[in-house]
């Protein structure tokens, strides 16, 4: 627990980086690395400590006094009240083309008798970076490559704005409101405003070969499975824009919270679970108070988030006196329902703190 923390008082505790699998004679790589501890009820106020600029590996990478012991408790944040957790993490960064160039090197200098040396799986990391790239292009200036033109129209349970179905419309309105604007769209009417309608040129063979809900859809037969122009009524277009530059080039941004929880959902529904993953992860991951009503709102009008609704429903309990008041009134009125799931949390979280 405390490597190079040996005099007293230990008033922090240490945390070092070590390497292993080390092959004898090996240079050590150059890198930048970060360390930090988790906050669970705020994720602006994690604790970070980290390299100023990439230096080469040694065994003193790390902090003798990297966090104080004192905060080590439930009410500081820095511990999960349901389980006694500390979440430690670390980033290593390696510089940009330094994997590349260690690759190849390490190809060539690597010898092995015939018998030995096949089946080969030989990758070029860069070379597959390039593809991405091209394909990005590729979405960003389709010009005459694209075949397809998808048309994406957001509605009121599209997700832009609290995500899922979370207004309190009862099932058979919301399937009511998507159907006209469906029909409305075949009609050739004006559906939607500029800033809730928005066209992406598309093409149909990376679309089939990297998301099955579009492979699907292409190879049902379905009046519109062929045609040139395919409409998505109640999809968040902020959403779909993201979610298309992670089907082309794995590359997944999102720019609010927002619109990470309209993204979970449609990803969910393109049946993308890479990405669904990935967001889930980085909305548990950045919790925070003043946004913990917003997020419960919408995880209860998304069917198939149970799991992640348990997930903010415990944090909310245990975060309880920093929500601002406002929010939890609101709440309270626009999900009975919820505020009694948030009181059972909140049972829950007493319990462990006794226990």
């Amino acid at each position: 627990m405390y490597p190079h923390q040996d005099k007293e008082p230990r008033t922090h505790i240490s945390l070092f980086l070590e390497a292993v699998d080390v092959a004898a004679g090996a240079q050590p790589p150059t890198l930048a690395f970060k360390l930090y501890v988790k906050h669970w009820k705020d994720s602006n106020k994690d604790s970070i400590c980290e390299s100023k600029e990439p230096k080469t590996f040694n065994v003193r990478w790390g902090f003798s006094a990297f966090f104080p012991r004192a905060q080590l408790t439930t009410d500081s944040g820095f511990i999960r009240r349901r389980d006694g957790a500390l979440l430690l993490a670390a980033e290593i960064e390696l510089p940009a083309g330094l994997a590349a160039a260690a690759g190849a090197a390490a190809g060539g200098s690597c010898r092995s008798s015939s018998s030995s040396a096949y089946p080969a799986s030989i990758t070029d990391g860069a070379a597959r970076q390039d593809v991405s790239g091209d394909l990005l292009a590729l979405l960003e200036k389709p010009g005459s490559t694209s075949d397809l033109t998808i048309v994406a129209i957001a509605g009121s349970d599209s997700g832009a704005d609290t995500g899922g179905s979370g207004n309190g419309e009862a099932p058979a309105a919301t399937w009511l409101k998507r159907k006209l604007v469906t029909d409305k769209g075949r009609k050739g009417g004006c559906v939607g405003s500029p800033d809730t309608r928005r066209r992406f040129d598309v093409h149909r063979a990376i679309l089939a070969a990297r998301c099955p809900y579009f492979a699907t859809h292409f190879a049902s037969g379905m009046g519109d499975s062929a045609a040139r122009e395919l409409d998505m009524p109640d999809t968040d277009p902020g959403a779909l824009a993201a979610l298309l530059r992670f089907i082309y080039g794995g590359e997944l941004v999102v720019a609010s919270r927002a619109q990470a929880r309209a993204g979970l959902a449609l990803a969910d529904r393109l049946l993308l679970p890479k990405a669904v993953a990935l967001l889930r992860a980085q909305l548990l991951a950045s919790l925070c108070p003043s946004a913990i009503a917003a997020d419960l709102m919408w995880a209860a009008g998304c069917g198939d988030q149970a799991g992640l609704l348990v997930e903010l429903l415990d944090f909310a309990a245990e975060a309880a006196d920093e929500v601002p008041q406002s929010d939890l009134q609101q709440l309270a009125a626009a999900h009975p329902g919820l505020t009694a799931q948030l009181f059972a949390a909140s049972v829950r979280a007493a319990k462990r703190s006794k226990s």
